[in-house]
């Protein structure tokens, strides 16, 4: 959402709580509201906590990854449909003796022999 969805979303809730505000509210009715607020405040402050924890364990199962894959004694290499290398690992750029940041966005068709392109198309 932005900003501007924001302010409009909070202007829209202001009034519509103006509209439905009632004057006779007791002391210990406003004193449960605050109570409420306060467990839910804990709430999301757990619930934040929890989910920063799930993201670093995420960022790190994605490095654990990055590094099997970028250091995997295969070559792997990922092809878009029109046959540009979209990624590779360093086994792949050793094979095709070039460097990583070189290879990506290039025709993969161009490292086959052309005796077998045919198969490879």
């Amino acid at each position: 959402m932005n900003k501007e969805n924001g302010t409009l979303l909070r202007q829209k809730a202001e009034k519509k709580l103006s509209a439905n505000k009632r004057k006779d509210i007791s002391e210990s009715y406003m004193m449960k509201l605050v109570h409420e607020l306060e467990v839910y405040q804990l709430e999301l402050e757990m619930q934040n906590d929890e989910l920063v924890l799930a993201k670093e364990k995420a960022e790190l199962a994605e490095k654990k990854y990055a590094e099997l894959y970028d250091f995997a004694p295969s070559g792997y290499l990922a092809l878009s449909k029109k046959g540009e290398i979209t990624e590779l690992n360093f086994m792949a750029a050793h094979m095709l003796c070039k460097e990583r940041s070189l290879l990506i966005n290039k025709m993969f068709q161009f490292y086959i022999s052309k005796e077998t392109r045919s198969v490879f198309y």
